[in-house]
């Protein structure tokens, strides 16, 4: 028989979904989708290592956020470097009808693929929890969040990831009714969390212009440029996580949709090309980091220059660090207001 009609020479076969069907919608599929991986790869290895070595070769890695932001970084360069390398290998063994390689690379492909994916939520709901903690807890914001608790949490995320993608082996079901859980949970979670800091934003807004017209306090502007610098850095990742929401739900409704209709041709292409856009999804990080970030965009250059004359010290805190700011009073004889954490310049 075929190798290309015995899928009994891949092991997986009976773990996973691996069929050698072609019609020539699968085909042009395949080929399309494998050269748009293959473009792709090359954007989300070279930027996301830029980004990390950006961060851990400068202060900004001094800063938890960022420490989150390299999390994210690292988990997209695993998608450029592994997922969409394994994908291209998988499809072009489909076009030249090698079953058992296209098999061992789909296998790789879905460890990988499920786990940078899950990493990737984690990090984004964590990033949005601490962007919130980074106004809620105020003066005890460096105490509570720390660079230790940070680094714990970044591993117990790809411990987790791991973890939830063996059930795809084991117990497909289980599988999925984690993963579509656990989107929503992510999304809720972060929804709430960037919700709640736009209404804290705007009211220590409107008590910043309150301060200004009743009192002439000399920290108001450079309370209301730290204000200003927090905004745009939560922003930033608002975009991340809107891009993400953006690239994730059409692959998790076709996912939906082999549920109820199976593993047919046409279910195989969606997939196909759905999971390429999340893929590409990693590649736009790293441009959205140093289109809105002033000190990463400034650290990336220093090493694309290989500028070893650059200390830590003249790239700065990232806009996503947090220092206490002092406590503010509004008016002769009225109580003072703790105001947010804020931003060193």
């Amino acid at each position: 028989m075929d190798e290309f009609q015995n899928q009994n020479a891949c092991v997986f076969a009976k773990v996973m979904d691996f069929s050698m069907k072609e019609n020539q919608l699968v085909y042009i599929s395949n080929v399309m989708t494998c050269i748009f991986n293959a473009l792709f790869a090359v954007p989300a290895i070279v930027g996301n290592v830029l980004v990390i070595m950006a961060i851990w070769r400068t202060q900004l890695k001094r800063s938890p956020s960022n420490i989150l932001l390299s999390t994210l970084a690292f988990a997209d360069l695993q998608v450029g470097l592994i997922v969409q390398t394994t994908f291209v290998c998988h499809k072009m063994a489909e076009i030249f009808r090698a079953a058992e390689l296209s098999c061992y690379a789909r296998f790789v492909n879905i460890v990988f693929g499920y786990s940078t994916t899950a990493v990737s939520l984690l990090t984004l709901t964590a990033i949005a929890i601490e962007r919130f903690l980074a106004l809620h807890l105020h003066l005890r914001y460096k105490e509570v969040i720390t660079k230790r608790r940070i680094l714990t949490a970044a591993c117990s995320f790809w411990v987790i990831g791991l973890a939830t993608t063996s059930l795809y082996f084991i117990q497909r079901s289980v599988f999925g009714a984690i993963v579509i859980s656990s989107e929503l949970f992510s999304i809720v979670i972060t929804s709430v969390a960037y919700i709640k800091i736009y209404k804290i934003v705007r009211r220590h807004a409107r008590e910043i212009q309150s301060q200004r017209l009743v009192s002439v306090d000399p920290n108001a502007p450079q309370l209301e440029l730290n204000m200003k610098k927090y905004q745009r850095s939560t922003f930033t990742m608002v975009i991340v996580f809107m891009l993400s929401f953006v690239c994730y739900v059409p692959y998790s409704g076709v996912m939906v949709a082999k549920l109820k209709y199976g593993f047919t041709a046409d279910v195989k292409v969606a997939i196909d090309i759905f999971s390429t856009v999340v893929c590409i999804n990693s590649s736009l990080n790293p441009l959205i980091y140093c289109w809105r970030m002033k000190e990463v965009r400034q650290a990336v250059w220093a090493v694309v220059k290989r500028d070893t004359a650059v200390t830590p010290g003249q790239i700065g805190q990232s806009a996503m660090s947090f220092a206490p700011l002092p406590r503010m009073r509004y008016g002769s004889g009225s109580k003072s207001v703790a105001h947010c954490t804020s931003l060193r310049k």
